[in-house]
């Protein structure tokens, strides 16, 4: 299973199973994600081998996926579209309106962030206790409360001062716990359909998240223009509570939920891997650097290009999403089967600090050494074009590298190991999310923006350095531990007894 690392290429493919260790250990229901249909002979023989092979060692393709495993991959990708437009519906009018209603700028700025800060909490939990609570259950459950939470937003409509600043803080966290839940349950889902090819079905899932993201702005503009407050709330809120009763219907059994034993992973034994310690903080980074701009990108372009109007700016953030979104299946498909997550994630961060040098441009290159012109608007948007490749680069191998690190720790291949897997990737996110906007923020009000992206690109590259250093240390000493194979309670035994 596992590759030998070599130097920065040291990538390995994610945690698999074979049709035995996993018949033996969920029953026929756990042969779903080997390609078999969902009404597998329950009294068949658990030793007997199965004949086909798992379809998703092929690749990951719509001919050779199962039914089942085609239809999980839809409803998450539903799930990750809907979600995420619900999210991203408030840009164009909520700030606004709360200042309206007597929210301060900094307190606006905390109604946003409070979604990262609770998912920093709740994904590591729902991770370590998902098997305990059923990753089905989870999925939908966290749709439908988060439809919930956004249909109630909308009867904000209502409130001013104080009350509505509280409620809006209430209503946000607990839809953030419900978006934490559902998103931590439907990566770990997929990583155990689809075992081969986690870095190109996540890498395929980006599609999906960043159509959302896309599609929310405008929607949420357009419903706002239309009704008011409330009806671009009641209107998504709507469709994701619609979307939650169709994954209900839709998504298969897993296989979590026909353990005999809730089994939960341990925690504190996944984060005391360095591996793992090192590739959330390049989460966190990632994060960090994608939402960087949110808040600084549109007044410094319409400042310094007064011609641009509102829908100019539009086509410059959708100019990111689209590259983001267009090319993650690539780099998703090459760090399954080029084997090369480490150096994809190096070079990344080596994209990024050239990326955020082009965006200011950075003073160091326009009036130091006069190697970039200064007032292009070609030259913003190679350097955004180029921040979305690096960051498609640098992402889509994180959470199969945490998945190697788990099973080079020993870890079992189960739901329990990919749910502590997934809340601590989202976690971990959740942290750049939040940090992203608040350092841009600061720097750009006491430096400016070509300065404030300039220290982003020294960032991106010192961590780039710190990586490389960790993985050649890596790689001299912990080359033993590198193995062959899955890791399970069968294969533990055996070496246990040798």
């Amino acid at each position: 299973m596992m590759e030998e690392h070599e130097g920065l290429h040291g990538a390995s493919r994610p945690l698999t199973s074979t049709g035995k260790s996993l018949h033996s250990q969920y029953g026929s229901v756990a042969m779903l994600t080997d390609g078999a249909t969902a009404l597998a002979d329950p009294l068949a023989d658990p030793t007997e081998t199965p004949v086909e092979e798992d379809a998703s060692s092929e690749g990951f393709s719509c001919t050779k996926a199962s039914r089942v495993q085609i239809f999980t991959f839809v409803c998450i990708a539903l799930n990750n579209f809907i979600a995420f437009c619900s999210y991203s519906i408030v840009t164009p009018f909520f700030p606004g309106e709360a200042l309206q209603r007597g929210a301060s700028q900094l307190t606006v700025g905390f109604i946003i962030g409070i979604y990262a800060i609770v998912g920093l909490v709740a994904g590591p939990f729902f991770g370590k206790y998902l098997t305990s609570i059923g990753s089905r259950f989870m999925l939908i459950s966290g749709l439908l409360l988060s439809g919930g939470c956004t249909v109630l937003f909308g009867f904000l409509q209502y409130t001013d001062g104080t009350t509505f600043i509280i409620l809006c803080f209430a209503i946000r966290s607990i839809d953030a716990l419900a978006v934490s839940a559902s998103n931590t349950a439907g990566t770990a889902i997929l990583t155990h359909a689809f075992p081969n090819n986690v870095a190109t079905v996540m890498g395929t899932l980006e599609i999906f998240t960043g159509l959302g993201l896309m599609a929310g702005p405008p929607i949420g503009g357009f419903l706002y223009e239309a009704g008011g407050f409330k009806l671009p709330f009641l209107v998504v809120g709507g469709v994701l509570l619609c979307c939650g009763v169709c994954l209900w219907v839709l998504v298969p059994p897993q296989p979590d939920e026909n353990e005999g034993e809730k089994k939960t992973g341990s925690l504190l034994s996944l984060l005391k891997l360095p591996v793992i310690i090192f590739t959330c903080g390049l989460g966190v980074v990632m994060a960090s650097t994608i939402s960087f701009l949110d808040p600084v990108l549109q007044p410094y372009l319409a400042k310094k290009y007064k011609y641009l109007t509102p829908t100019h700016m539009g086509l410059i953030f959708l100019l990111f999403t689209s590259v983001y979104a267009i090319l993650a299946p690539l780099w998703g498909w090459m760090a399954d089967k080029k084997k090369a997550m480490r150096f994809m994630m190096i070079t990344g961060l080596v994209i990024l600090t050239a990326s955020t040098v082009m965006i200011g441009p950075s003073p160091l290159l326009t009036d130091y050494l006069n190697v970039l012109p200064k007032n292009k608007l070609w030259m913003n948007i190679v350097g955004l074009a180029t921040l979305a490749l690096g960051c498609g680069v640098a992402v889509s191998p994180i959470f199969n590298e945490m998945l190697c690190a788990a099973s080079d720790a020993g870890m079992e291949d189960s739901f329990a190991t990919n749910g502590l897997v997934s809340g601590l990737f989202n976690a971990g996110f959740s942290i750049g999310e939040f940090i992203g906007p608040t350092a841009s923020s600061a720097l750009v009000q006491k430096f400016g923006f070509p300065w404030a992206t300039t220290a982003l690109g020294g960032f991106t590259l010192s961590y780039a350095a710190v990586m490389v250093i960790f993985y050649i240390c890596d790689y001299c000493c912990c080359a033993k531990r590198r193995h062959e194979g899955p890791s399970t309670e069968e294969e533990n035994q055996r070496l246990l007894v040798n």
